[in-house]
């Protein structure tokens, strides 16, 4: 009997597959891999930089980085052979990357069945992902997932290292390649590399409000692709009023 793992994107949709009739391990990427260094030769070396970025931008301790963070990502490199892996990622920028990177760690080895699992709620906005599914929503995501080819898992890893090494035109090039596995993908990195957030956030700021609710909600109604949440807008914000 294949063994089954669904590799989450954050803690509060762990939460939410708790309460449904899905089955298997849960694995959380809690990373946000969307901001800050990424570039290192080693996998030590990137894990210490990725824990002093995170304790520096998020208020949190080097040791927790390797306590909830890496062990995380060790139990993704440890799945065994013939087991099926489900990646819940929403098709925002912020969930992409860290999908990207999961593709990366999983082994290569091993006869592992590898789908991505959609938000199916996307009547309205297609950047929300799974924050407002209910177990319904989540069951027929479930249901409704897309095996990886080799050729989706080969673009997601190439995906990874163009951004890991701030390769704009490779990124560019693989935006085109057509996968059943990344959605909006040419739109994603278009914008990526066309609109800069913190000039978004300064423009607001400067001739709209300073209230950081309103230039919240204003940069998730504008920019929801990038999928920012509040500690990555409010860098920005702090930055900027710093500079007052």
């Amino acid at each position: 009997m294949r063994a089954t793992f669904n590799i989450i994107n954050g803690d509060y949709l762990a939460g939410r597959l708790n309460q449904t009739i899905i089955s298997g391990e849960i694995i959380i990427c809690r990373e946000a891999l969307v901001t800050g260094p990424l570039q290192a030769d080693h996998p030590d070396e990137f894990w210490k930089m990725r824990a002093e970025f995170i304790s520096e931008n998020y208020s949190d301790k080097k040791e927790n980085y390797y306590h909830k963070v890496v062990s995380e990502f060790e139990k993704m490199k440890n799945i065994p052979d013939h087991s099926e892996v489900n990646l819940w990622f929403e098709d925002d920028l912020f969930c992409q990357v860290n999908l990207w990177f999961c593709l990366t760690l999983l082994p290569k080895d091993r006869n592992i069945k590898i789908y991505r699992v959609f938000p199916k709620n996307l009547l309205e906005n297609k950047w929300e992902g799974f924050s407002d599914s209910n177990d319904m929503n989540l069951q027929e995501a479930w249901k409704s997932k897309i095996l990886f080819d080799q050729k989706d898992i080969d673009l997601g890893c190439d995906l990874w290292k163009a951004y890991q090494s701030n390769d704009r035109n490779t990124l560019k090039q693989l935006s085109l390649h057509p996968s059943d596995c990344f959605r909006f993908l040419k739109e994603l990195i278009r914008v990526y590399q066309n609109v800069n957030p913190e000039t978004f956030v300064r423009d607001l700021m400067e001739s709209e409000t300073m209230n950081f609710n309103a230039v919240f909600e204003k940069f998730r109604n504008e920019l929801g692709i990038f999928g920012y949440g509040d500690l990555q807008v409010k860098q920005f914000y702090d930055k900027i009023l710093g500079e007052k």
